[in-house]
């Protein structure tokens, strides 16, 4: 990500409402699961929401970035979808805290024991010298874990307690909607180009229809 006193690209805002709404679709699985309906609805229109924002930009980019003209609309699309992300992203950022507790209660786990297992380093018995055997952790769903601690190579996508001050998606948020205070200019990061290149070279799906199989922007690895 480009450095926190600086805007972020719409590349940026289009990898993290991507994230946003991975994490939104688990929320709804768990609320669905918990027989809590009307928050599975309300997750499952956030994650819709969050990805039809950024499609009129990438249905633009798509059909060519040539001329003045196709540049300038371009960057008009993504400027109008910056804006409502980061209305969205304000929303969400106030919902969180309250989120992150409902999914602890329903799922009886708090975030931080949902952490990814740590490699532990093995220990022998100084009279036997025979190793110890490993503590157990507590077996839980990838998918959970992915909710509060993001994926195993990018643990800054979960949602952990909701709360800008642990980090995580919340912590992000934060920063982003912060830079978008400044005057600066914005900047391509690895993440916008790793999101122009799949948009170009890969055709992606910017109709609803399509949409709606799923696109993974992942950077280096699986998000």
């Amino acid at each position: 990500m480009s450095k926190l006193s600086q805007r972020a690209p719409f590349n940026d805002w289009w990898y993290w409402s991507e994230c946003l709404s991975k994490r939104f679709r688990t929320i709804c699985d768990i609320y669905h699961e918990n027989i809590e309906h009307t928050r599975a609805h309300d997750a499952s229109n956030w994650s819709k929401k969050l990805k039809e924002n950024c499609q009129p930009p990438v249905e633009a980019m798509r059909k060519g970035m040539k001329t003045d003209e196709q540049k300038a609309e371009v960057k008009r699309l993504e400027e109008e979808a910056i804006a409502n992300a980061a209305q969205m992203f304000r929303e969400i950022m106030v919902n969180f805290p309250f989120i992150s507790s409902s999914m602890q209660a329903l799922l009886a786990v708090t975030w931080q024991e949902c952490e990814w297992e740590k490699p532990v380093p093995d220990e022998y018995d100084e009279d036997t010298g025979l190793l110890k055997p490993k503590p157990k952790k507590k077996k839980i769903d990838e998918r959970i874990t992915e909710l509060f601690w993001g994926p195993k190579q990018r643990q800054d996508e979960g949602i952990r307690s909701g709360k800008v001050a642990d980090g995580g998606l919340p912590g992000i948020l934060y920063n982003l909607l912060a830079a978008e205070k400044t005057s600066s200019t914005r900047t391509p990061t690895d993440y916008g180009q790793a999101l122009q290149a799949a948009a170009v070279q890969q055709q992606v799906a910017t109709t609803k229809a399509q949409a709606s199989a799923g696109m993974n922007f992942r950077p280096g690895g699986g998000m």
